[in-house]
């Protein structure tokens, strides 16, 4: 039977993903350009996690205060990384018992990581802009599991290994809503911006968004899903996940031995990361990544990048 989803309804009766009032606070204070920069570094004091993150993404000293950490990320990064370490510690388990919240989270740090040292090769925004926007990338699949814990359960059963394609038709279908439809209705409903929900809808096929920089963004969400992929790939899966990494890498303006490098710095900020929020790192040797230059092998740089020119 059809559970066909009404957004606003689901919203309304509190049933998606939503911040806590107190992050919900702090994310209106970041928005207001007339906000004293004293209470918003007041309020990140208050939390530790926060401020330990923010002050992992500035680049901060561990002895600097939350105003000098508050000012080095920006008001843009506050914002976005109060709600998603919010959303991480309100949703850690649930009712979807077909749902690995515990995977869910791993992968969503492992792909902002990716995306953060991406982008620091590709530049379409700041580097922890989107770190703190790559985290929330996937969020339409917690979406669907916090909504419908019962048949999301039996429909990520019923698609099993198949291919990510298979479950968003099957999304579609059984909802009216696929995880990243959901993914960007929440990020509109939470004012992350036009160009981001957009990103968010295509990043399974960047070349379907109109706008360059939208596309660039799509790219890089796409490739760091799939670095993410490769961190918590079994052992039986890794030479798959290798091959569809190196197979991304061919269509970005990147050569393979930097890309292998970035997967690499990516793979330590990500343990990093993980040890510090107490989540699983259970991958095979970072260093294993470099099998993938000979699984496909990748354009020239410069032909790859007329290529995402036009994607």
């Amino acid at each position: 039977m059809l559970e066909l989803i009404d957004f606003a309804e689901l919203k309304a009766a509190g049933l998606l993903p939503s911040p806590t009032p107190a992050a919900q606070s702090l994310m209106l204070l970041c928005e207001r350009p007339d906000s004293p920069s004293g209470a918003v570094a007041e309020r990140v004091a208050a939390d530790p996690v926060l401020l330990l993150a923010l002050r992992r993404l500035a680049g901060a000293a561990a002895e600097d205060g939350a105003a000098s950490v508050v000012a080095a990320a920006g008001p843009l990064v506050v914002r976005q990384m109060a709600l998603g370490l919010d959303l991480y510690a309100g949703h850690q388990r649930g009712a979807c018992a077909g749902f690995d919240y515990g995977r869910h989270w791993s992968h969503s740090f492992a792909m902002a990581c990716a995306a953060q040292v991406l982008a620091a090769e590709l530049p379409v925004a700041s580097a922890s802009e989107i770190f703190s926007l790559a985290l929330l990338a996937d969020v339409g699949r917690l979406a669907l599991a916090t909504a419908r814990p019962r048949s999301y359960a039996r429909l990520l059963r019923d698609c099993g290994e198949r291919p990510a394609s298979q479950l968003l038709r099957a999304e579609s279908v059984h909802y009216g809503y696929s995880h990243l439809n959901m993914g960007a209705a929440l990020a509109r409903g939470w004012q992350l911006g036009r160009d981001y929900s957009e990103a968010v809808q295509c990043q399974e096929a960047p070349h379907m968004a109109v706008e360059r920089r939208v596309r660039q963004m799509a790219r890089i969400l796409q490739t760091a899903s799939c670095v993410a992929d490769l961190f918590l790939a079994g052992q039986e899966q890794r030479a798959a996940a290798l091959r569809a990494l190196a197979e991304m890498g061919s269509r970005l303006p990147l050569d393979m031995r930097t890309l292998l490098d970035l997967v690499d710095e990516a793979n330590m900020n990500w343990r990093q990361w993980c040890e510090a929020l107490e989540l699983d790192t259970s991958a095979a040797p970072p260093t294993a990544a470099a099998d993938a230059a000979d699984a496909a092998p990748a354009r020239e740089p410069q032909a790859a990048r007329e290529s995402m020119a036009r994607a």
